[in-house]
């Protein structure tokens, strides 16, 4: 137990409390593992906020320009331009959304997504027993899913029209800048809640490593203690093993003198 550290060093010298232990490692390697898929859903969705920070300024500049096209002072040859310019922010969303991608998961482009309000699922395992789980929405955003109520797409903004037309891209611009923010903010509490499992998985993994450390480590003052105390007792018999061998000797000796 001394040389080892360990006070169960065999099935033999502790049955029930070498099963406990090992019951308790292979919940610390689990939540061990755990913490890393939470790490990893936190940076996922950090890196997903990154993409949605994109798309959200450029369907705000599109607003921009919607509103700047409906002033009534302007040429045609500036809504050509004006116009130029939102089909260049919309291919900056398209493109950002299908590209974006953490280790090979596209969030942002799913193929099995055909509304931003029925995202699918992608379930990360985030504790070390089953059924603890973190559900993933998966959206499909680009100009063709961003909506109004109406069921008008972004991709449909065109400042070339009529002044109705004009009224009517800012309203669908105004309901894709909605729908994002709200696809962005529920993937910030997604990464708040990955934060916080993961500090929960590493606390609690620390509880049980106490636990096992209990179970299964030695105590080294105490077993220093009985080691000093057997070897007193060793030495001990063996004194007086000696001295009762000795004593026949001495009786000889004595007996001697007396002839």
């Amino acid at each position: 137990r001394i040389s080892s550290g360990q006070k169960i060093n065999s099935a033999k010298e502790g049955a029930n409390k070498i099963g406990q232990s090992e019951l308790l490692r292979v919940q610390i390697r689990g939540l061990e593992m755990s913490k890393r898929n939470t790490e990893d859903g936190a940076s996922m969705m950090q890196a997903v906020d990154g993409a949605m920070d994109s798309i959200t300024s450029a369907v705000q500049r599109i607003k921009e320009l919607a509103v700047q096209a409906a002033n009534g002072a302007n040429s045609s040859e500036d809504r050509k331009a004006i116009q130029e310019e939102i089909d260049a922010m919309k291919e900056h969303i398209n493109t950002t959304a299908r590209d974006s991608e953490f280790n090979g998961v596209k969030l942002l482009d799913d193929k099995y997504c055909d509304s931003i309000d029925n995202p699918s699922r992608y379930d990360m395992m985030s504790g070390a027993n089953v059924g603890e789980n973190i559900s993933i929405p998966m959206y499909k955003i680009n100009t063709s899913t961003l909506k109004d109520r109406d069921g008008s797409a972004l991709d449909q903004v065109n400042v070339m029209g009529s002044q109705e037309d004009l009224q009517k891209n800012i309203s669908i611009a105004d309901s894709a800048l909605r729908s994002v923010m709200e696809v962005r903010s529920k993937y910030g509490a997604l990464q708040q809640r990955f934060e916080s499992v993961s500090g929960n998985n590493e606390e609690f993994s620390a509880i049980l490593q106490n636990a096992e450390s209990s179970i299964r480590d030695a105590d080294l003052a105490e077993e220093m203690l009985n080691y000093s105390k057997s070897d007193i007792l060793i030495n001990a018999s063996i004194a007086m093993m000696t001295q009762s061998n000795n004593l026949p000797q001495d009786a000889l000796k004595i007996l001697e003198r007396v002839k």
